[in-house]
């Protein structure tokens, strides 16, 4: 088959309770894995986030929206619900002036580090014992969520590789956390993560939100340390809530800047062919630091291409390649048996649909009547050789 069904309705998060000891407190966290997770093997890049449930679908379907175009991986999306917002997500204990005197308490707050502590004793390796994880960590946040991804960044680097901030709180505690963001990125020569800003129509540059967001942009234009990968944007048509959609779009494309295959202008293949999409995957594995493979559509995508081109030698190599990828696809199994069948192989590819619809009825694969037709055309192929052979009666 050329490519397999997408479930419709997108994956539903799961609660999970936690009881930490480091909060003394229980926690809600909500975890979305990527469609198709049960059927596969792989291991996924995790995005924690804080305000959950809120941001856990917004984020969830930009993701598929963005892995169905190639842009990035699938990912697990693990979204911490607050209890006490302002304790857990300001690095210290401030109160707030207004622009008119006035001044706002916020008596609980300063834990950002016992938060962290939290996310790093408990949390991380609570999610890495349940789930399928690869070795690549993403904190994306809103707000007071964004002020506290930067602490993130400047107080445990090693946590996370990449980090989004929308729309951070940098004007907390008079802009304590940018102080320290530029002392930090003064006293690294060397960050290899990544960084993306952002801030909406809610930080003018009279406003001291908007005037530490600027702040942090010319630090990092002046020098940012070598291997930070760093980008911000200003979405003056947004407010404070609506900006966080377009800031995870374009936080997670910086993120994953460079995951898309070219198409080669030679040959109008993907990558320019198996050894070229092989390339490619082979240097994101290097740069993510875990196994990337080309997905199975692509793969099948690239072996029905090459077919239609009379290339069957090329295109069998890609479907076999596919097979070795998901062997627990059906649909790899069938289109090797296309493959193989074009180029006159009827036995081989027999078994290859016979495979198809075993494999096929185990996973209830919806495209099981199709796998029963390709056997039965390639054994109706078969009979019609044998009548043609000499001495066939």
């Amino acid at each position: 088959m050329g490519s397999s069904a997408q479930e419709v309705a997108p994956p539903i998060p799961q609660r999970l309770d936690i009881h930490s000891n480091v909060l003394k407190e229980d926690r809600v966290i909500w975890v979305r894995t990527p469609p198709g997770y049960q059927q596969s093997k792989s291991v996924y890049p995790v995005l924690y986030q804080t305000d959950a449930p809120g941001h856990v679908n917004e984020t969830g379907s930009t993701i598929d929206f963005l892995v169905e175009h190639g842009r990035m991986p699938a990912l697990i999306v693990v979204g911490i619900a607050n209890t006490d917002r302002n304790r857990d997500l300001t690095p210290s204990h401030a109160d707030m002036k207004n622009p008119d005197g006035t001044v706002n308490t916020f008596p609980t707050s300063g834990g950002a580090d016992r938060f962290l502590d939290f996310i790093q004793t408990e949390l991380i390796p609570e999610i890495e014992k349940r789930y399928r994880t690869a070795p690549y960590r993403i904190f994306a946040g809103h707000s007071f969520g964004g002020l506290f991804a930067i602490h993130a960044l400047i107080s445990r680097p090693d946590l996370f590789n990449a980090y989004i901030a929308v729309s951070p709180s940098l004007q907390w505690d008079d802009g304590h956390t940018l102080h320290q963001a530029q002392q930090f990125f003064a006293n690294h020569s060397e960050v290899k993560k990544t960084l993306f800003f952002s801030l909406a129509n809610e930080g003018s540059t009279d406003n001291p939100m908007g005037q530490n967001f600027e702040q942090l942009q010319k630090t990092l234009a002046a020098g940012a340390p070598k291997g930070l990968v760093w980008q911000s944007a200003r979405y003056p048509d947004e407010d404070h809530g609506s900006t966080v959609l377009r800031a995870h779009y374009d936080g997670l494309r910086t993120v994953f800047s460079g995951w898309l295959v070219a198409r080669d202008d030679k040959t109008g293949l993907q990558g320019g062919g198996l050894a070229g999409l092989e390339e490619h995957y082979r240097k994101l594995s290097e740069r993510y630091g875990y196994s990337v493979t080309a997905p199975e559509n692509m793969m099948n995508g690239l072996g029905y291409q090459l077919m239609g081109r009379k290339s069957l030698e090329e295109a069998i190599a890609v479907f076999k390649k596919n097979v070795e990828l998901y062997p627990e696809s059906a649909n790899t199994y069938d289109s090797l048996g296309e493959g193989l069948e074009a180029a006159g192989k009827f036995d081989v590819a027999k078994q290859n649909f016979q495979k198809a619809i075993e494999v096929g009825k185990k996973n209830n694969d919806g495209f099981l009547p199709e796998f029963e037709k390709h056997l039965e055309r390639v054994t109706n192929e078969m009979k019609a050789a044998d009548q043609k052979k000499p001495g066939s009666q």
